[in-house]
């Protein structure tokens, strides 16, 4: 998969998650397998991960306009790549200290490291010279 699609689709999910996530957090709610209804903390805390990864998409779609600085996409997918390697943890260390071994704390794990492939595979190639290829 090329690098620029891999960035696009990394924007595309990033913005439909996070926007989802803090305009209807019930939604995402359900898609994660939580029961309903959602307790006013939990969905706060949705919100808070929606608008973390609406951030990260916009800064990402801007890091790819025609002005930004050389190192600047570089530098957006490292952060992203960072994001989501701590979601990952943390997600498999709830699960390992979770006694009820479900499938609501293995789905943002898995979109995680779902983002975390792609901004990895989104990240421009350089060889030994330092051009982009």
């Amino acid at each position: 998969m090329q690098a620029e699609k891999c960035r696009k689709l990394l924007v595309s999910g990033r913005a439909a998650v996070g926007w989802l996530s803090v305009l209807a957090p019930n939604l995402i709610g359900r898609a994660w397998r939580m029961q309903p209804p959602l307790d006013n903390n939990v969905k706060y805390a949705i919100r808070l991960f929606g608008a973390r990864n609406a951030l990260l998409a916009y800064q990402l779609y801007q890091a790819e306009r025609s002005d930004a600085a050389a190192d600047e996409l570089e530098e957006v997918l490292r952060q992203g790549l960072a994001v989501d390697a701590f979601d990952v943890l943390f997600g498999l260390a709830y699960q390992r200290g979770n006694r009820n071994k479900s499938l609501t704390a293995a789905i943002p794990v898995v979109a995680s490291m779902l983002g975390f492939v792609l901004g990895f595979f989104g990240r421009e190639q350089h060889d030994a010279a330092g051009k982009t290829g």
